[in-house]
């Protein structure tokens, strides 16, 4: 877990297991959009990987 800035940026690894998810699950459920057709939100760090704020990904399953 990265803290920037205070706050928890989760690789997906770590997303899948805050969320109780397999690696599979999660990984279609970050291909798909929700009912406002939105994409999963998501942070990068210069041109690396993807991170995700757990709260931001709750609040957009439930949108």
């Amino acid at each position: 877990m990265i803290d920037l800035y205070g706050t928890n940026l989760l690789n997906a690894r770590q997303l899948a297991s805050a969320l109780n998810v397999c690696n599979t699950t999660l990984f279609k459920m970050l291909h798909q959009t929700n009912r406002d057709g939105e994409h999963c939100p998501y942070h990068q760090l210069g041109s690396g990987r993807k991170y995700y704020v757990l709260e931001e990904v709750q609040q957009w399953l439930l949108n």
